[in-house]
């Protein structure tokens, strides 16, 4: 039986991108982007560190993730999901 690659990414403790969760999976946020723009742009969209975060839907070629974050779901693209990094829980 072959494993997923990405379902233990972080095993290790080490923070990886939230385009590493699958559906169902959930994550807390532990850091944004690099930029303060870009830090605002996620804050303004209710994510911020600390935050659970849980994958309802991804889409082929790296078309935007549906996530749910405290019962609100938004839509985000994969360019910008990969610079927020999450601890798998």
């Amino acid at each position: 039986m072959m494993e997923n690659p990405l379902s233990d990414m972080n095993s290790d403790g080490k923070p990886v991108p939230l385009t590493t969760l699958l559906p169902g999976e959930k994550a807390k946020i532990v850091a944004l982007g690099r930029s303060i723009r870009g830090q605002h742009h996620f804050r303004t969209m209710g994510l911020m560190e600390g935050k659970i975060v849980e994958i309802i839907a991804t889409q082929p070629a790296r078309g935007p993730l549906v996530i749910n974050v405290e019962g609100t779901q938004i839509a985000i693209g994969w360019g910008i999901a990969r610079h927020i990094l999450i601890q798998k829980i």
